[in-house]
């Protein structure tokens, strides 16, 4: 059995109530679970994941977890009236009842069939030539995130073992911001190293046991932790014999330089306990 769509007219009852036909059955277009199907088939087609579909939704104030968007999509619930409209929004779907039912537009029991089709024709026109789109906001661009190890031991503080897992925390960033090579990130502490690298700022690690002469490094002097430039130079004559190998070869000596010239240079001594933890990239 069919069921009917009745609409009145003028708003009167009786002789002026008019019935269409729509062909849409609430019923079986439950069963069918058309409105979950229809999201996710509008979702996957702009390429979007759940996660991204719920910050879209977040702009018309619609707040829900990952797990509602899946309950929608499966049929186990549906969206509300408002929900639905805010996911119309999100995924651009201008018409709701040509979208949802599979029906065309609501019928104008005022026009006949004729008049119906002249004004079909005249709204192809106005499509077709592009001056008549509706206006449809644009949303914020998802950011793709990535997760980094983060110290919370700034750089410049006293630590034990540095990369002991207890020393970090994972945190987001925009991936644009990440450079490749990156294993993980810190605070700077400090204005030693400005005005390049100043206080409070993150920057990206790639670790690493060695360092070439003029490149920034995170290094720690007797488990202090620092971030400064390395550099190697010839033993001061105090400690020069604690450079030179059996056979009279004399090695450099590392020393670590800041861009603040309030700083001064850091020769590391033959006793001082001194480790490279890794290359700055940003």
């Amino acid at each position: 059995m069919d069921y009917n769509v009745i609409i009145g007219t003028n708003n009167t009852i009786g002789k002026d109530m008019a019935v269409a036909d729509m062909g849409y059955n609430a019923k079986k277009a439950k069963e069918s679970n058309i409105i979950g199907k229809k999201i996710a088939e509008h979702r996957k087609t702009q390429h979007l994941t759940q996660g991204e579909l719920i910050k879209r939704l977040i702009v018309y104030g619609v707040e829900v977890q990952q797990g509602a968007i899946t309950k929608w999509e499966t049929g186990m619930t549906t969206p509300t009236a408002y929900q639905m409209i805010a996911i119309a929004l999100a995924l651009n779907i201008p018409d709701l009842i040509t979208e949802f039912t599979g029906a065309a537009n609501l019928p104008d029991f005022e026009l006949s069939k004729l008049g119906l089709r002249k004004l079909n024709e005249y709204r192809e026109l106005l499509i077709a030539s592009g001056k008549y789109k509706p206006h449809i906001p644009q949303t914020a661009p998802v950011r793709a995130m990535v997760t980094i190890p983060t110290s919370y031991i700034r750089a410049a503080a006293g630590v034990g073992n540095f990369m002991d897992d207890e020393n970090f925390e994972d945190r987001e960033y925009p991936e644009s911001a990440v450079p490749a090579g990156t294993d993980f990130a810190l605070f700077v502490d400090g204005e030693s190293m400005a005005p390049i690298y100043v206080n409070g700022q993150v920057v990206f690690v790639q670790q690493s046991e060695t360092i070439k002469p003029g490149q920034v490094g995170i290094f720690s002097i007797d488990n202090e932790v620092v971030i400064k430039i390395y550099d190697e130079q010839e033993p001061d004559e105090s400690v020069r014999e604690e450079f030179t190998d059996s056979s009279g070869s004399v090695h450099p000596q590392v020393v670590l330089r800041s861009f603040n010239s309030e700083w001064e240079p850091r020769p590391i001594s033959p006793y001082q306990e001194f480790h490279i933890y890794g290359r700055v990239l940003s």
